[in-house]
């Protein structure tokens, strides 16, 4: 399995700085992706942290024949540890208290794909045209859809959208969500935080990433300019991956 990957991020019309953070490791096949928050300086610091202990832990991995549990596992562990570091540094520092970030993670060798989120940031999948969701977001009006109690359309204009659940740096002990699947040729995931999801339906979504003909680079040029269409109102970070 080979896989294209690409990273995008934007400051969102707004918001003066960007919490924002992404990373790509081509030989480890992995890409990741963290929504700071926390103000100016904590959220940043947050989400960088969060990028660095997962992508240090991956360099040394290398490509191909690994294990999809073993690769759960690892990421897993880092996740853990990145949480750690972050509520230790968020509790050293009163400049950087309630600092925190969410964080979505894929990893691709052989024929599978792991995937790893804690937050509302998501990964979802363009597979035969359709787009699906892969992760499931924890936050307030996350576990209202869930139950089917309110609509993707309610619940992008929700007073109470932004409340989440589960994050980075909150408690020293955090739940990683992680999960494998199969990965087919021709399948496109997507990873993003709330700048993108909270202004752009999945529809237009899909619409954007089934342009024909369209680069991973100009998909994620598409997808940022239609969030900042819609508003901008905050950053807008995403990755992607197209399995070939």
């Amino acid at each position: 399995m080979v896989v294209r990957m690409v990273t995008a991020t934007d400051v969102g019309l707004q918001r003066k700085n960007n919490e924002d953070s992404c990373a790509t490791l081509d030989d480890a096949g992995l890409c990741v992706v963290a929504d700071g928050m926390g103000g100016h300086l904590g959220g940043e610091i947050a989400s960088n942290i969060a990028i660095e202990t997962v992508t240090e832990a991956f360099k040394s991995r290398g490509k191909g024949g690994h294990d999809e549990r073993k690769d759960a596992e690892l990421l897993q562990k880092t996740i853990k540890a990145a949480n750690k570091e972050i509520y230790r540094r968020g509790n050293a520092d009163a400049a950087l208290k309630n600092m925190g970030t969410t964080i979505v993670a894929a990893v691709f060798d052989g024929d599978y794909v792991v995937t790893a989120n804690v937050g509302d940031s998501r990964i979802y999948r363009l597979r035969d045209g359709k787009l699906a969701q892969v992760t499931e977001d924890h936050s307030w009006v996350g576990e209202l859809r869930k139950k089917n109690l309110i609509s993707e359309e309610d619940a992008r204009s929700h007073p109470l959208k932004n409340i989440i659940t589960r994050a980075l740096g909150m408690e020293q002990t955090v739940e990683v969500d992680v999960k494998w699947e199969k990965a087919k040729a021709g399948d496109v995931y997507l990873l993003c935080t709330d700048g993108l999801t909270d202004l752009v339906p999945d529809g237009e979504i899909q619409a954007h990433m089934l342009k024909p003909g369209t680069t991973l680079e100009a998909m994620a040029a598409s997808l940022i300019e239609a969030a900042n269409n819609a508003g901008g109102s905050d950053n807008i970070t995403l990755g992607l991956c197209r399995v070939e």
